[in-house]
């Protein structure tokens, strides 16, 4: 009995002395800069990129380094990312997995492009430097200390994330590990993009698994109004399809300067776009869209349908309907289905396509029978279809988007010429057929024998 309890006394001792043995052993590794080489190079493998990290700086549990740089390869779904101000949470509770658990990574700033020169040469896969004995940098570590990293939480306070013509700048990410990817959720920062008014970052819901970034939603506002609801996958080896809801954008500010003294309205609708990556061209943008609090003022053709029909709200047009299909790629625009109306004074139907800055459309014009009483003609030779409380007449538009040319004011012209022409050749016949049978009736009593 005496021998059992030294012995379990003696197990308990060398298992204590082993336990703190591995732990320094584990401790004094992870201060190494082989250490330091392994995380880089774990993390050149798993981007495709050639990766710089910082010195390493330790506090109890705590590791700290000032950044990471990455330069991606041909492979890598970027071009340059650098991490700012790295702090992690390191435990030994796995080592004996073969693990080096990092329970928390902290990032104050994130900065990634998407686009720019790669790394000539792909990132050879170099062996495990603690598989591999015979090397310089093995032969100081122990064979059983861990050969991966596994990640519980990462926090990333300011996110840069940059593609040409624009970015998600400012976003806030916290990110967790999810069925061999990561579950991402953000907030807070801005997304630009080309010329177009920024939206500000309400909520992401965000799911990455190589190669692709699901975007269960993505909850965008435009500043001091509407929103846009995106949902979606980007692959980044294949793809991008996303579907956009728009609720009450002003679109003012996506007008040309021409235009925005001319239109305003709130946009809804559903929204689909698609490209394929890398980029060849323009991505495919085609949804259906509606207006509303719409106006146009000092359009060419309303003005002109306001002096033939002396109605002045022709000039400034509060639109009670409007919509649209549209379908964009390759910088040709195809518009199906629109309609803009103003109930009780006008309605416009038809299709057009804008390219190279040109519009080409066809439409129906259709207004009240009152608007055209002061018109002659227009009734009789211009707009001659009856429908839904409207006359309707066909209208050609075409030329430059920002001063396009109509034909319709020419005809409304012409035929109030004729009307006039014809109305003056009238009253000459009648007077000249008048004075006829007067002057027969006065020969007739003048000379009765003369029947």
């Amino acid at each position: 009995m005496r021998l059992v309890i030294w012995t379990i006394a003696t197990l308990c001792v060398l298992l204590t002395v082993g336990f703190f043995v591995v732990k320094a052993v584990a401790n004094a590794y992870l201060r190494s800069d082989d250490f330091r080489r392994f995380v880089a190079q774990k993390a050149g493998q798993t981007m495709h990129a050639d990766v710089e990290l910082a010195p390493l700086h330790f506090s109890g549990a705590n590791i700290f380094s000032d950044g990471l740089r990455a330069q991606g390869g041909r492979d890598a779904a970027f071009a340059d990312l650098q991490l700012e101000q790295i702090r992690t949470e390191i435990s030994l509770r796995r080592i004996f997995d073969k693990v080096w658990q990092v329970e928390q990574i902290d990032l104050q700033r994130l900065r990634v492009n998407l686009d720019g020169p790669r790394s000539d040469r792909p990132v050879a896969p170099t062996a495990n430097p603690l598989a591999a004995p015979q090397t310089e940098s093995a032969s100081s570590s122990p064979g059983w200390l861990p050969n991966r990293v596994e990640v519980g939480r990462a926090f990333i306070r300011d996110t840069q994330l940059l593609w040409p013509g624009g970015g998600l700048r400012g976003t806030a990410f916290e990110m967790q590990p999810h069925e061999g990817g990561w579950q991402i959720a953000g907030q807070g920062g801005r997304l630009e993009y080309g010329k177009l008014p920024p939206l500000d970052v309400s909520t992401l819901q965000l799911r990455y698994r190589a190669p692709s970034l699901f975007i269960n939603s993505a909850d965008l506002r435009q500043p001091g109004g509407g929103s846009v609801l995106a949902t979606g996958e980007v692959n980044f080896e294949r793809d991008l399809d996303l579907r956009l809801t728009l609720v009450n954008v002003d679109t003012v500010p996506y007008l040309s300067d021409d235009w925005r003294v001319r239109a305003k309205g709130l946009i809804s609708g559903e929204v689909t776009v698609r490209s394929s990556l890398p980029a060849v061209g323009g991505p495919r943008i085609k949804g259906a869209l509606k207006l509303t609090n719409g106006e146009l003022t000092a359009l060419p053709v309303l003005d002109q349908i306001a002096v033939f029909t002396r109605t002045q709200q022709f000039r400034r047009l509060t639109l009670t309907n409007a919509s649209g299909d549209f379908d964009q790629q390759d910088g040709r625009l195809r518009v199906t289905k629109f309609i803009a109306e103003s109930e009780g004074l006008i309605r416009m139907e038809g299709d057009f396509t804008v390219e190279a800055g040109l519009i080409d459309g066809a439409f129906r014009v259709g207004v009240t029978p009152a608007s055209l009483q002061w018109l002659p003609g227009s009734q009789t030779k211009v707009f001659t279809e009856s429908r839904g409380g409207y006359l309707w007449a066909p209208m050609r538009l075409s030329g430059p988007v920002n001063k396009p040319a109509e034909d319709l004011t020419p005809r409304l012209a012409a035929a109030a010429q004729g009307a006039v022409i014809e109305g003056v050749q009238n009253a000459a016949g009648e007077a000249i057929k008048t004075g006829k049978d007067v002057l027969k009736g006065a020969l007739d009593l003048l000379l009765p024998g003369t029947r």
